[in-house]
C-alpha cells in the first residue's frame, strides 16, 4: 500500500525538478537526429548515385560532417552560461546581417532562392544563422527596455527595425519560407517581452499587406496557394510534389515499409531527403515514424515552456522562446506542408532533413537551450547532487566484491 502511494510521488517529484528539462531536450534531440540519419542515408542515396559517379553515400556523408559540427557546438553551448549568450547576441546578428548582404552580392540560387554562398568549398545558408542572432539580439534589446515596451518608439528601436532589416534581406532572396519563420520568431519574442496586444494588429495589418505584395511578385507562389486551395489538381506537375508525398505516407501504413524500403525516393518524389523527409519517414516506418517525430518535438516544446515559465531571466525567458518558436514553428510549418494542410513553402524539417547549415544551426540552438535549462533556479544543485554514472557503477561493483 505505502509503496504504490509512493510511486506517483515519486513520478511528479521527477517531473519537477529542474533536471527535467535537459532530459526533455536530449531526448527529443537525440530521436530527431538519429532517425534524420537513417532517413537521411535511405533517400539520400539514389541522388548520390546519380551525381556523384556512383557513390551512394556522397551525400549522408556531408551530413554526418555537418552532425559531428553541430554535436560539437551544441556541447560547447551547453556548457557556457546564458551570459555568455548575451554577450555574444550582437556579433552573431550583426555578423550574420553581413553574410545576407553577402548572399545578396555574391551568393547563388537553388530553388528559386537567392540563400547561399561558398565558403571554402563548402554552401552557407546564412539566414540559418541570422534565426539564432535574431533570438539572441531581441532577447538583449527587449529585456533591457522591458518597461517601456508599452511606447512604439521602443518596441522599433532598435529592436523592431534590426528584425525588419533582416526579414528584408531574406526576401531580398526570395525566401518567403524562411522569412515566415523568421516573423513568427520575432512575433513570438515581442509576445513574452510583453508587447500591448495593439500593437500586434497593427504589425499584422503591415505584414498582411506585405505577404499580399510578395506573393503577387511571383507567378510560382500564386500558382501553389491557388492549387491548395481548391483541392482539385488539373494540372499533374504543378502538385507532383505534393501527390506522391500523400501517396509515401499513405503506402507506409502503421508500422511502414521498413527501413531503406522506401518506393517514393526512386525519383518520384522531389526533395525527399530535405522539405519532404517527413512523407519518407511515414513510408518507412509508418504512422509509428510520425508519432515518435511528433512526439520529439512535443518534448522540444515542453522543454522551452519550462524555461520561460522557470527562468527570472528576461533574456533567458525572450531568447529561448524565440529558439523554440523557430524550431517548433517550423517543424509544424514542414509538416503541415507534407500533410497538405499549407502550400508548399520550402523550409527543411528541423534536425531531420539533410542540409548542413540547418542542422548545425538546429543543434547550436538547442545547445543554447541546453545553456538555459543547466541554469534554471536549483538545476545546477541538482545536478551537482545527483550521483554520476561511474560513481553509481563503482558502487555496485563494490557491494557485488563484499557480497562475494
Amino acid at each position: 500500500m505505502t509503496a504504490t502511494a509512493a510511486r506517483p510521488e515519486t513520478s511528479v517529484t521527477a517531473w519537477r525538478s529542474p533536471m527535467a528539462t535537459s532530459y526533455l531536450l536530449v531526448a527529443g534531440t537525440t530521436i530527431l537526429v538519429l532517425l534524420g540519419l537513417a532517413v537521411v542515408l535511405s533517400s539520400s542515396s539514389v541522388t548520390s548515385i546519380r551525381t556523384d559517379s556512383g557513390n551512394a553515400y556522397s551525400h549522408f556523408i556531408t551530413q554526418v560532417i555537418a552532425l559531428v559540427i553541430g554535436l560539437a557546438g551544441l556541447a560547447v553551448g551547453s556548457r557556457v552560461s546564458p551570459t555568455f549568450w548575451k554577450r555574444v547576441a550582437p556579433f552573431a546578428l550583426f555578423g550574420s546581417i553581413g553574410l545576407l548582404i553577402l548572399v545578396l552580392a555574391t551568393g547563388f540560387s537553388s530553388g528559386g532562392n537567392r540563400a547561399w554562398i561558398r565558403i571554402a568549398g563548402f554552401s552557407l545558408q546564412p539566414s540559418e544563422v541570422a534565426k539564432l542572432g535574431l533570438a539572441l539580439y531581441l532577447g538583449v534589446v527587449l529585456s533591457m527596455f522591458r518597461h517601456r515596451l508599452t511606447n512604439l518608439k521602443y518596441v522599433m528601436v532598435p529592436g523592431g527595425i534590426v528584425a525588419l532589416g533582416v526579414l528584408g534581406l531574406v526576401l531580398a532572396g526570395r525566401d518567403m519560407g524562411t522569412a515566415m519563420v523568421m516573423l513568427l520568431l520575432v512575433a513570438v519574442a515581442f509576445w513574452v517581452a510583453g508587447v500591448p496586444a495593439r500593437f500586434f494588429g497593427l504589425f499584422g495589418a503591415f505584414a498582411g499587406v506585405g505577404i499580399l505584395v510578395l506573393l503577387n511578385s511571383g507567378e510560382t507562389r500564386i500558382a501553389r496557394i491557388m492549387q491548395w486551395a481548391s483541392g482539385s489538381c488539373e494540372d499533374i506537375q504543378a502538385c507532383w510534389q505534393s501527390t506522391h508525398g500523400t501517396w509515401a505516407l499513405a503506402s507506409g501504413g502503421l508500422w511502414g515499409l521498413g527501413p531503406g524500403m522506401s518506393r517514393e525516393k526512386w525519383g518520384w518524389l522531389p526533395a525527399s531527403d530535405n522539405d519532404y523527409i517527413f512523407a519518407i519517414i511515414g513510408e518507412e516506418f509508418g504512422l509509428i515514424g510520425t508519432l515518435l517525430v511528433l512526439a520529439a518535438f512535443a518534448m522540444i516544446l515542453i522543454a522551452v515552456t519550462r524555461i520561460v515559465t522557470r527562468s527570472t531571466d528576461r533574456f533567458v525567458q525572450i531568447s529561448g522562446a524565440a529558439i523554440g518558436a523557430w524550431i517548433v514553428g517550423q517543424a509544424t510549418i514542414n509538416i503541415a506542408v507534407v500533410l497538405e494542410l499549407a502550400p508548399v513553402t520550402g523550409v527543411p524539417l528541423p534536425l531531420v532533413s539533410s542540409g548542413g547549415s540547418s542542422l548545425i544551426m538546429s543543434l547550436v540552438a538547442v545547445g543554447v537551450l541546453m545553456s538555459y535549462a543547466r541554469h534554471e533556479p536549483g538545476a545546477a544543485e541538482a545536478f551537482a547532487a545527483r550521483p554520476s554514472v561511474v560513481r553509481r557503477s563503482l558502487a555496485v561493483l563494490s557491494r557485488g566484491r563484499r557480497r562475494g
